[in-house]
């Protein structure tokens, strides 16, 4: 038991001592009976080490150990009431805010709703655990920005009738303070006789301050302070007297707490005989923290500290280039403390950084045991979830269907996933090659009718699949229940499957279970947030998953620790990394109050920014004083400089200004040590270097296995880039089509060709009044057909009117010229020699007076030149060739009277082919000679063998490997058989 005492009792352990070890042997010193102790501590991670520590042995009745937050929900006091749920009262907040944005528009955009009712919510809990009410504000001297504050008003009134007692439900935080009041009191009429002991809490929320302070002047009453600093001299400590200046030092909740208390630094008494790692280190740190100004404190007590170079030499600095190399470097550090069989811990509020190192550690098979584990909206319930409500509501693209329909907890609740992941592929190679943009039941289930010799089911399986897309068609403003009760029905139809019952794995797993305790607190609670529409409905539920975590039930290894920095207070680490230590990261920024401002919220009571870096300073504190110490940073962030976290500023600052101290030569050895951890992270990473680069490809495969069938537009490529004539026809490799179909050029090319082709197929009189009207009506229905976008509907079509009268104009000279004669003519004929097919499908075909042929061919993009079309692109003269020997049935055996592309643009140009300088009979004679080339066995197919631009790129260089070779290397032949 505590020995009698006239003052409040306040321990302390020092930066860099295990807390939990520390505290454990502090209990066991004092109390010979521990089952009477009652033991608060400040976060569960806290309370599952003290245990493991009592775990340890010998066996013995242990203390009651709690969480301080857990009096949120002691059910022992008579008369207060059951707390509301946080989803609950932000729901009713949100609500609130709602109406008043309907009334008030101006007030702020409605896409800023549950923003907005978040930051009351959290302004609500923070003034409940203050003890201050709306009135403190509504006083509040405000004449400098009395704008801002009318606005901020209207939301903040919003919060008065929950300060009135009766009114309802307390939340949480102010439960806690009730009960923290309703203890204080009946200790003060009967004070307990058995110990109660507040431990590893800082006192930085009000209601954990007022229950700290009434534990240290019980009679068996104790707080044990964790990171308390006994290097920092007592002026120092009285120095910290304002908040607005001095609230991020590390020890300041300390002093407010001493200060409170009326104690001096003498009266916090050590709770165990455990003396830190490094005492030299912890006065380093401490001096290097001093409130600024400090440049006199350091030149006055720098001299006192002794050689830097002993205090140093278990810490590492490492500066590195790049987050990647950051994040490798500490991975490797860690695998060589799992190989020591050292306890390693990366502490950082990173998590980015964090999950590097994991994938890093990844590479040696090493699973750190990460105290934040997987955000739930990262998991695989949370990402089908999210899939299907973003997918709700919309015009159904292919791209979303197909995310759905190969998630992995899709269709798990029926047998045989693998003939469905089968089907999926099936229809998303229909899709990217046919199908619309956007998709419906309908289009699916004509998809499966028409698949032939298809395995018994496809018609059951594509009927569930259009279900899903009916499912997913929910929309409106309707109560929350009604969105959460659709959105579980599509999501749980994915998951069960055509035979399926229940939902399969969605809910069976950890991360399913998290979730469907959200979607069941959502259902629970969906009566006070009222009506919302879809997409406030998908904003509140993808705010709710972010906020969950899960951790995995998979092995991880128990000495390679990933810790936030509220978990650096637990200690227990041999070595500690200290990662991210850049300004903006740690500390971090201070999240912006739309409310109030710093002087307002002093004079409020309420908690300044700053506290939040105070408390990440103390954290800091606490780790840099651990037996072993690497700190780390990235010298530039993904796209900027970073500017190192003010404390590795001043610890490096203070040890170069200690040349007698040789701290400039104890800061380089740091960096010396880092930059060998660096350069070993870097050759892990680096490549080999002895591998030969690909040589510019020529493959010759078998004669046989050459193609025999080629189209006038793929001579083009044969002759500037044959090895994608050799990928296509010999390989058989073809490029998958985009899966998003979207308004590009391909697409605007085709409905123009349609549109021209249906125009022309009316046979119209290009020069009648009523032709533009005409063309116009074509327009439209072709574009209200094949383009579902109805903006880009609109910008085609106003196109199309400017361009129309110019068209319409060449139109009606070219129908002087001869009349039509075919459209999308089908052509082929053997070419003799090679005893190759030539293919061609002819735009448009017009006859003259005296029975001659004119070919048009329409482009809506860059159109070949005549020295184009004599050297490579001799589409035109190709179809001359082919017309007069009779290659297109529909056409006959003609004479070429002239061959053109049209362009069907705002330039409205036309470019004739070279025929009097390139008849058809030297075309041809040209091509059979070509083509027999081709069928030679040591003729190569040379990758990029005559690119008309430098910026040319192919679908296939990656198979050719260019890049390993450049456009002026030689081709080298590889005969295939």
């Amino acid at each position: 038991m505590f020995d009698p005492t006239d003052q409040p009792r306040v321990f302390g352990l020092q930066p860099g001592v295990d807390f939990a070890t520390g505290l454990v042997d502090g209990l066991t010193e004092r109390f010979g009976d521990l089952s009477r102790v009652r033991l608060f501590v400040n976060t569960s991670r806290m309370q599952r080490r003290i245990r493991s520590v009592f775990d340890a042995g010998p066996a013995r009745l242990l203390p009651r150990v709690q969480l301080v937050t857990d009096l949120a929900f002691e059910g022992t006091l008579a008369g207060l009431p059951v707390p509301v749920s946080p989803l609950r009262r932000r729901l009713e907040l949100s609500r609130a805010v709602s109406r008043l944005l309907d009334a008030a528009p101006e007030l702020a955009p409605r896409s800023a709703l549950f923003d907005l009712s978040d930051s009351l919510a959290s302004l609500m809990d923070e003034m409940h655990g203050e003890g201050v009410d709306p009135a403190s504000l509504a006083d509040l001297d405000v004449s400098d920005q009395s704008g801002h504050w009318q606005r901020s008003l209207a939301f903040l009134n919003i919060l008065r009738d929950y300060f009135i007692d009766g009114f309802d439900a307390p939340d949480a935080a102010a439960r806690q303070r009730l009960v923290v009041n309703a203890m204080i009191a009946r200790w003060e009429a009967q004070p307990p006789t058995d110990p109660i002991i507040v431990a590893g809490s800082t006192g930085s929320r009000g209601a954990t301050a007022l229950l700290m302070q009434a534990v240290s002047r019980l009679p068996q009453g104790a707080i044990v302070l964790p990171g308390f600093d006994r290097d920092m001299p007592q002026p120092v400590w009285d120095g910290l007297d304002d908040a607005l200046h001095h609230e991020d030092h590390p020890q300041f909740r300390f002093a407010k707490m001493m200060q409170a208390l009326a104690l001096s630094v003498d009266d916090v008494k050590e709770w165990a005989s455990v003396a830190p790692p490094s005492p030299a280190r912890n006065k380093l740190i401490s001096l290097s923290l001093r409130p600024a100004p400090v440049t006199d404190q350091w030149r006055a007590e720098g001299a006192d500290l002794g050689d830097l170079r002993d205090a140093t030499t278990q810490v590492t600095l490492i500066e590195t280039d790049s987050p990647r190399i950051e994040a490798e470097t500490i991975a490797l550090r860690l695998r060589q403390a799992a190989a020591e069989g050292l306890t390693a811990a990366l502490i950082t509020p990173d998590r980015m950084l964090t999950r590097q190192v994991a994938a890093a550690l990844d590479r040696w098979q090493i699973r750190a045991d990460d105290s934040a584990g997987l955000p739930l909206a990262l998991s695989a319930p949370g990402r089908l979830l999210t899939h299907v409500i973003d997918a709700m509501g919309q015009d159904i693209t292919a791209e979303a269907l197909l995310v759905l329909l190969k998630h992995p907890l899709t269709h798990t609740a029926s047998p045989d996933r693998n003939q469905h992941l089968l089907w999926t592929r099936e229809l998303e190679l229909r899709l990217r090659r046919h199908g619309p943009p956007f998709i419906t039941a309908q289009t699916v289930s004509d998809w499966a009718a028409g698949v032939k010799n298809a395995r018994d089911g496809l018609i059951e399986w594509a009927a569930w699949v259009g279900q899903v897309v009916t499912l997913l068609g929910h929309d409106g403003t309707l109560p929350i229940a009604d969105h959460l009760t659709a959105h579980l029905a599509a999501t749980v139809a994915l998951a069960s499957g055509p035979h399926g019952t229940g939902s399969g794995e969605l809910f069976l797993q950890a991360p399913g279970k998290a979730a469907k305790g959200i979607c069941d607190a959502l259902a629970r609670d969906a009566d006070a947030g009222g009506d919302l529409d879809l997409r406030d409905y998908t904003a509140l539920f993808r705010t709710l998953l972010s906020q969950g975590q899960v951790r995995e039930p998979e092995a991880t290894d128990p000495r390679i620790l990933i810790w936030g920095t509220l978990e650096a207070r637990v200690g227990g680490a041999d070595l500690v990394i200290l990662g991210g230590l850049n300004d903006g990261v740690w500390p971090g920024t201070p999240k912006p109050d739309p409310w109030l401002n710093r002087a307002m919220r002093q004079k409020a009571g309420l908690l300044l920014p700053e506290r939040q870096i105070g408390l990440s300073a103390h954290d800091y504190q606490q780790a840099a004083c651990a037996p072993q110490v690497v700190i780390t940073r990235s010298r530039r962030s993904s796209d900027a400089e970073t500017v190192p976290s003010r404390w590795v500023n001043r610890l490096t600052n203070l040890m170069s200004g200690l040349p007698d101290q040789h701290g400039p030569e104890a800061l380089e050895h740091m960096r010396a040590r880092g930059n060998e951890w660096i350069a070993r992270a870097v050759a892990v990473s680096a490549p080999v270097q002895d591998i030969a680069r690909a040589a510019r490809p020529a493959p010759c495969p078998p004669v046989a296995a050459r193609p025999k069938d080629i189209s006038v537009t793929q001579i083009k490529t044969l002759y500037r880039d044959p090895f994608v004539i050799y990928a296509q026809k010999v390989l058989r490799l073809r490029a998958l089509d985009p899966l998003l179909a979207d308004a590009d050029a391909p697409m605007k090319g085709t409905i123009f060709h349609e549109i021209l082709e249906k125009f022309i197929a009316q046979r119209p009189d290009a020069s009648a009044p009523g032709a533009y009207d005409q063309f116009m009506g074509v327009a439209r229905d072709v574009l209200t057909a094949q383009c579902p976008w109805p903006t880009v509907r609109l910008q085609w079509m106003t196109q199309l009117q400017s361009i129309a009268p110019g068209f319409l104009a060449d139109e009606a000279q070219r129908q002087q010229a001869g009349q039509l004669l075919a459209l999308e003519a089908w052509g082929e004929i053997t070419v003799p020699g090679p005893d190759m097919r030539l293919t061609c499908k002819a735009d448009r075909m017009d006859e003259t007076t005296s029975g001659a042929a004119l070919i048009y061919d329409y482009k809506t993009g860059a159109i070949p030149t005549e020295k184009q079309q004599a050297r490579f692109d001799k589409q035109l003269l190709l179809e001359a060739a082919m017309v007069e020997r009779g290659a297109f049935a529909t056409v006959g055996t003609r004479n070429v009277a002239a061959a053109a592309f049209l362009g069907f643009n705002a330039a409205m140009k036309t470019v004739p082919a070279p025929l009097d300088d390139h008849p058809p009979t030297k075309v041809w004679a040209e091509l059979v000679t070509f083509l027999t080339m081709t069928r030679q066995a040591d003729w190569g197919y040379v990758a990029r063998r005559a690119p008309a631009m430098t910026s040319y790129d192919s679908y296939y260089d990656h198979l050719s490997r260019y890049g390993e070779w450049t456009d002026a290397d030689a081709a080298v032949k590889v005969v295939l058989t």
